[in-house]
Order: C-alpha cells, then structure tokens, then sequence
C-alpha cells in the first residue's frame, strides 16, 4: 500500500560530473525513502532507510546501506 508520505517529495539534489553535466538525480521522500533517476529522469533504484538497503530499477538488492550513486553505472 502506497502512503501519501511516500509520495510526497522533500528534496531533489542534483549530482553532477566534474565538467557540471547532469549526471542524476536523488529524490528524498517524506518517508526518508530515496529513489534515484538519471539525467532523463529515467528511474534507477531506491535506498530504504528503515531497511538501509539500496534496490536497483528491478528491485533486486545492490548492497546495504545507501549506494544510489554506484546507480549512475546502469544509466551509461
């Protein structure tokens, strides 16, 4: 079941390359929750942090802890 906190966004950081290209995005939910779209938006997986497990756009598990950014890999 979907929560409205959940869906509600807090805040979007923007992750950018060395050069100032968009790179990705990270989107904090009000739940804590944080999902993780490329440049186009495209989703590429979620961190749960009452799990402290990061899940790619498949939902299989990448590792504990946040790992959102080792995502970048799958959008290239």
């Amino acid at each position: 079941m979907i929560k409205l906190k959940d869906i509600l966004l807090e805040t979007i950081q923007l992750i950018r390359d060395r050069k100032g290209k968009l790179i990705g995005m990270i989107e904090t939910h009000g739940s804590g929750k944080q999902t993780f779209r490329g440049p186009t938006g495209k989703f590429l997986g979620w961190y749960d942090p009452h799990l402290d497990t990061t899940r790619d756009h498949t939902g299989t598990v990448v590792g504990k802890g946040n790992l959102l950014t080792s995502l970048i890999t799958i959008y290239k």
